[in-house]
This record gives structure tokens, sequence and C-alpha cells, in this order.
């Protein structure tokens, strides 16, 4: 390489990042590689300026620091999450269809069982009587739904 320099003086003086930064970079092919701990310094400048040039205008990759920084909101809200899960704010998918399956063979079970249960208790009734016993065990129906919620 005819513009060859050791890294180790410019990185910090000229680019203002440490050789360790310079060699990631490097390994993210941002910029030219380090051969025996020397690099093309024209060809590495143009390549950092390109970069920069990238990110400030939100084309490059994102920063170390802006990358930790959504890791760290990340698990801020996994934390709150886990918080509302704990705390009954939050209920898990598995649960809620538990509860709803649960709720769908109570109901599937009272309505399949309505026809049989019904007629000898209303056999020979008058019809105010009738609808009194029908809202009656509707209203039983609604309870048992209503007692898997409770137990949660």
């Amino acid at each position: 390489m005819a513009n060859e320099v050791e890294l180790e003086k410019v990185s910090k003086s000229v680019f203002g990042i440490t050789s360790r930064r310079y060699r990631q970079m490097a390994n993210e092919e941002i910029v030219p590689p380090v051969i025996k701990g020397k690099i093309d310094f024209i060809n590495a400048s143009k390549m950092l300026i390109e970069y920069y040039r990238k990110l400030a205008t939100g084309q490059g990759i994102m920063s170390l620091t802006e990358e930790r920084l959504k890791k760290v909101q990340i698990e801020r809200k996994l934390k709150e999450l886990e918080y509302m899960v704990e705390t009954k704010e939050l209920i898990s998918r598995e649960e809620m269809i538990n509860d709803e399956m649960a709720m769908a063979g109570i109901l599937k079970t009272s309505l399949l069982s309505f026809h049989r249960s019904l007629p000898p208790i209303l056999f020979g009734r008058e019809v105010r009587e009738i609808s009194a016993i029908i809202k009656k065990e509707t209203w039983n129906i609604l309870n048992r739904l209503n007692r898997i919620r409770r137990k949660k």
C-alpha cells in the first residue's frame, strides 16, 4: 500500500476513535482492514467520511450507543410487562385462551342440556311461570360463566 500508516498513530489523533473501534468497523466492512498493524490512510479517511455522512443523514447503521439505548428501552418494556403479569394487570395469552375455552364448554353444555332439563319443570305451568323459570335458568348459566372469571 502506498499510503500505509500505523493504525495506532492515527486512530485517536486523526480519526478520533480507538484502534479497537477501527478494527470493529473494519470487521463490519465500513473501513479498510488492518494489515500488520497498518492501514491505507487515504482510503480509510474516505470511507470514514462517507460513513459519518450516511450516519448524519440517517442512512448508516446504528451506532453502538443507539443500539445500547434501544436495548435498554426493550429491557425496560419487558420488565414493565413482567410486572403487569405479576400484579395480574396483564393476563397471559394461554390463561386467556384457557378461560375462554372453559367458558365456551360450560355454555355449550348448558345450552345443549336446556331442552332436556326444562320440559319437566315447565310442564303444566302458566306462561308467566315459564318465563320466570327460563329467566332463572339463564341467569344460572351466566353465573356459572362468571365464576370462572372470579377464580382468577
